[in-house]
């Protein structure tokens, strides 16, 4: 049977692709997050369901962490912020958490552990291959929109390259995202599309999960996930992106919002 670990697992993302795991009895779930009480808030079908297992710490927490990714068969690591912090670095934080679990694993099994395989939510927005249909400008205003969540990707992405070596990764770039009905997709490493469902999104992610291991393909690739039915707009995107803008240009007028409670 399938086992596979969801690190953030009450964020919209990690939400998703639980709920199309849950549909599947072929499959165990291992849930790593914060509040396992906000989790079960989120999800009414956890309760009782012997093919989840949840685990309540924080990426601190290396043993735990190792414990609860060691015997899955992919990691989908989907921890992440919508909103454009300067000096925001929760993706590297967590690449750093994650390839020290799977040190641990290593030392705690002799070097002798199949690792589980990594998938890494990303973004297209950094990946010139999959924009380059992309308009300039549309890239550009939005690179400026989310100029400190695509740096913070940037380092995470490659701090896992430095142990590529030992260990592998997908990760998943996909175009703007957006809540609706799952519609079909496909994963491709030719373009991204805005915009995308985040079920669709999570279809996507299991997918390079359950890619058998000598099945390299993707591997230290940046693939995307597109819509194969019709998808509808995200109408509260410009403002986020313009908001995102006045973060990049004035990064103190963050701080000074925050501390005001209105961020």
């Amino acid at each position: 049977m399938p086992t596979f670990a969801i690190l953030g697992a009450t964020g919209n993302t990690g939400q998703a692709i639980l709920t199309l795991l849950l549909k599947d009895s072929s499959v165990k779930v291992r849930c790593f997050v914060r509040s396992a009480k906000k989790l079960h808030g989120q999800s009414s079908e956890l309760r009782d369901n012997k093919r989840v297992r949840i685990f309540e710490s924080s990426l601190n927490d290396i043993p735990v962490l190792a414990e609860c990714i060691a015997p899955c068969d992919a990691v989908f690591s989907c921890i992440a912020t919508e909103e454009n912090t300067p000096g925001c670095s929760i993706a590297l934080e967590t690449g750093h958490a994650v390839v020290a679990a799977l040190s641990h694993i290593r030392c705690v099994q002799k070097s002798s552990a199949a690792l589980p395989r990594i998938i890494v939510l990303s973004s297209g927005t950094i990946n010139d291959r999959l924009c380059r249909e992309t308009p300039t400008w549309a890239r550009y205003l939005v690179w400026t929109g989310f100029s400190h969540i695509y740096a913070d990707l940037q380092r995470a992405q490659a701090y896992y390259a430095l142990h590529r070596s030992w260990m592998t990764a997908i990760f998943v770039q996909p175009g703007g995202l957006v809540h609706d009905k799952q519609s079909g997709h496909a994963v491709t490493t030719e373009r991204d599309e805005t915009f995308l469902s985040y079920l669709d999104l999570a279809a996507g992610m299991i997918e390079c999960g359950s890619k058998d291991r000598a099945d390299t393909e993707w591997d230290w690739v940046g693939v995307s996930v597109v819509p194969t039915g019709k998808t509808r707009i995200n109408f509260k995107a410009p403002l986020a992106i313009l908001r995102g803008c006045v973060w990049t240009i004035l990064p103190p007028l963050y701080w000074v919002f925050h501390s005001a409670g209105l961020v």
